[in-house]
């Protein structure tokens, strides 16, 4: 399927108020706020609830929120969500700590389903839960695995560390 709003080189998207992230050319934009683009309705926090990327049958989605505790346990609290409502779905591996480029630390979960495979990750900045979810086909995910950890590996907090 060919997308009308498609990423070019050195776009950055919003992830929440203060955390953007590098996105590579040539993916389909389902949602999502770009650091060039203004709030609709002059309430940023709100417009970039969630952002949708594809390509190939890959989907790379955030979603953020209000969280207080630990990157682990919005983790935990994902996979419960996320395995109660797809059969066959299960992690695979085990958890791993990672470190973006920017400073972020969170943690990851590879993940297998009856609809193909991906990886969970989960951070905590500032009181925001930031929920990474790459999905699709095992073929494509694996094929643009270099892309999508490119992608995670630039979240940064804007003007701060995290």
């Amino acid at each position: 399927m060919a997308w009308d709003d498609t990423t070019r080189t050195g776009e950055a998207f919003r992830v929440t108020t203060e955390v953007s992230m590098s996105v590579p050319p040539g993916w389909g934009v389902v949602s999502g706020l770009r650091t060039t683009d203004e709030p609709r309705g002059g309430d940023q926090a709100r417009d970039v609830e969630q952002t949708v990327l594809t390509k190939d049958g890959v989907v790379f989605s955030i979603q953020q929120g209000p969280f207080e505790e630990s990157p682990i346990r919005l983790l935990d609290q994902v996979e419960r969500i996320t395995g109660a409502g797809s059969s066959g779905y299960h992690v695979s591996g085990e958890t791993r700590d990672i470190a973006t480029a920017g400073g972020l630390r969170g943690v990851a979960s590879d993940f297998i389903s009856a609809d193909g495979s991906g990886t969970v990750t989960a951070f905590v900045v500032d009181g925001q839960g930031i929920d990474v979810q790459v999905a699709g086909p095992e073929t494509q995910v694996t094929r643009l695995r270099s892309e999508t950890d490119a992608m995670i590996d630039s979240l940064t907090q804007d003007g701060g560390d995290s």
